[in-house]
């Protein structure tokens, strides 16, 4: 058994309770997309075109999500930011823990993704939702007799990751020796002086509520391993 789906059907993230994060007509989970797409060459993804391609995909997304006339503000917002976490967030984490535990020989059940759960608890208000300003307070308040209360008042842990600073030392040496492998893509398709203000940068999070630097330069390794695996070649 596996709690996967309880944060975007419940209101578990904090784009949910955070009006702000989704009033920039923008994934509310990507931070500062410009300097992510500012790493490549302007003649391969030009800055402006490519936050242009995310934004129209953004305005599609939301133009999909079922709703009611009846519906206020608050209301609208809600179902805004289940549909866009159980389109992205739910289905990404399903895949994961599919792949991982049949991998190992493990069937894992999830519960919380049932359609019935999602259906009924789309249409509960969010006022019930975040009852107490507590985020998934309906599964909460549904639990209550039979957790106790310290595991059910527990406060919201995201999935671990490190600190460790050697970690991102690491990274970057890794991706260095990427770089000087003649067989590399990446020296071609990156902006070598974006990169190296990378590496000198603050370690900010760019992207949901947990990766930052050195999992963004742990990402670019990963796409030079998918370029490589895939026989991807660039014309000239």
């Amino acid at each position: 058994m596996s709690g996967e789906c309880a944060d975007e059907i419940f209101g578990g993230y904090p784009w949910f309770y955070r009006p702000e994060m989704l009033s920039t007509n923008f994934y509310p989970w990507i931070h500062d997309p410009f300097k992510r797409i500012e790493l490549f060459r302007d003649d391969l993804i030009n800055e402006k075109e490519g936050f242009g391609y995310l934004s129209e995909e953004y305005v599609k997304d939301i133009s999909s999500f079922s709703r009611l006339d009846s519906d206020n503000d608050i209301m609208l917002r809600s179902r805004k930011a289940t549909h866009l976490s159980t389109k992205y967030f739910m289905t990404s984490l399903l895949e994961r823990k599919d792949r991982m535990s049949m991998a190992s020989g493990v069937e894992v059940r999830v519960p919380f993704s049932d359609h019935r759960v999602l259906e009924y608890v789309y249409n509960v208000p969010w006022e019930i939702k975040f009852a107490g300003e507590v985020e998934k307070s309906l599964l909460r308040q549904a639990m209550k007799d039979y957790l106790p209360d310290k595991i059910l008042n527990r406060k919201k842990s995201p999935y671990p990751k490190t600190h460790d600073p050697r970690y991102e030392q690491r990274v970057i040496e890794i991706l260095k020796e990427r770089l000087n492998d003649p067989d590399s893509l990446l020296a071609e398709i990156l902006n070598m002086g974006k990169l190296e203000e990378l590496f000198s940068s603050t370690n900010a999070t760019w992207f949901g509520q947990l990766m930052s630097k050195p999992q963004l330069i742990s990402w670019l390794i990963q796409l030079d391993y998918w370029f490589k695996d895939l026989g991807v070649i660039i014309e000239k």
